[in-house]
């Protein structure tokens, strides 16, 4: 192994590029070993203390003592090399990388079963990234446009998870919880049928039948334009303000089983409209909507990286005839029409 020479390679971008090819030789051979019961080699931490446990990088418990010394992490070498291909060596962490792209189910197995596996696929890989190089496909003006598309999103996610992803911290998830929900009284939400229709005289019509005793949900499937009509016109629930206003004051004012008396008109038609049920919803807690809090944090936290970036950096915009575009607001695709 001294002979080696320690050259590094980046397998984790390689992994993530894998060939079909490779990876179904590696689920071929993964069978074969889990069939046969094979003796495999073991790669596991060496034995320590158990309050100083080294970590295989690998995710999974690893088995008993190895039969390969140099393969087994101790206190001075946590990362052994595992292999190497024309002296570039494959390294225990890039097998740990390489584990991370497994399906959910494969994760589980047992360590000694996948090291094999993982690292004749990370000597796969290492060779055709030195046939490429060798051959000159490193070279080819694509390739090198993918490699430097590839670096900028690398550098982008860096740069964000330097800089955005510290500013969200518990204490901030915490405050926002708080701001928004802790002293939030139970919201009251309405489950309500509507049956749309085009007409005053349809939706007076509609009226007239349901007086007599016909079904809310058999007209709405047959007669209601709205895309509810094949739930036979069920909104669910929901809160005042996800409604519009004139909707909202008629279903709002509804006692369960009523029917509006008259129909409700805005720019897509006539509404009838039957509440079903009413309920008072509490503030969810902060565990419940930790995760969701945090991502909304994150967004911030990026976009106010984003517009800091582009005041510190001279930037220009062009249309397509090659005159300066508009320096007003930046439109966002949320405000697209369409999307």
């Amino acid at each position: 192994m001294s002979a080696i020479p320690a050259v590094r390679t980046g397998c984790v971008e390689g992994v993530s590029m894998r060939s079909s090819v490779s990876w179904l030789r590696f689920g071929l051979a993964l069978a074969a070993a889990v069939a046969v019961g094979a003796a495999l080699p073991r790669v596991v931490r060496a034995q320590a203390p158990p309050a100083k446990q080294l970590d295989t990088g690998l995710g999974i418990a690893p088995g008993s003592a190895g039969t390969q010394a140099q393969a087994a992490p101790t206190e001075g070498n946590p990362d052994p090399v595992v292999g190497s291909v024309e002296g570039h060596l494959i390294y225990l962490s890039d097998l740990g990388d390489a584990s991370k792209t497994l399906p959910e189910n494969l994760r589980g197995m047992p360590f000694d079963t996948l090291y094999p596996v993982l690292l004749d696929r990370m000597i796969d890989h290492q060779a055709l990234v030195i046939m490429a190089r060798r051959t000159g496909v490193e070279q080819k003006k694509q390739v090198q446009h993918d490699i430097q598309v590839s670096t900028e999103r690398i550098l982008e996610g860096a740069y964000l998870g330097e800089v955005a992803a510290p500013l969200v911290t518990e204490q901030a998830i915490q405050a926002k919880y708080n701001r928004q929900y802790a002293n939030r009284p139970a919201t009251e939400e309405v489950r309500a049928r509507h049956i749309l229709v085009t007409t005053e005289a349809e939706a007076r019509k509609v009226l007239e039948d349901l007086k007599k005793g016909a079904d809310f949900a058999t007209i709405a499937r047959v007669l209601s334009k709205d895309p509810d009509a094949a739930k036979g016109g069920d909104l669910g629930f929901f809160r005042r303000e996800q409604v519009w206003p004139g909707f909202a004051d008629v279903a709002f004012s509804l006692q369960p089983g009523q029917i509006a008396p008259d129909p409700v008109k805005n720019e897509f038609g006539w509404h009838v409209i039957k509440v079903e049920e009413r309920r008072l919803v509490a503030p969810p807690s902060f565990s419940d909507i930790h995760d969701q809090l945090k991502q909304e944090l994150l967004a911030a936290a990026v976009q106010q990286t984003i517009e800091k970036a582009r005041t510190q950096l001279a930037v220009h915009r062009f249309n397509l005839d090659g005159s300066e575009l508009d320096t007003g607001p930046r439109l966002s695709t949320q405000t697209i029409p369409g999307r």
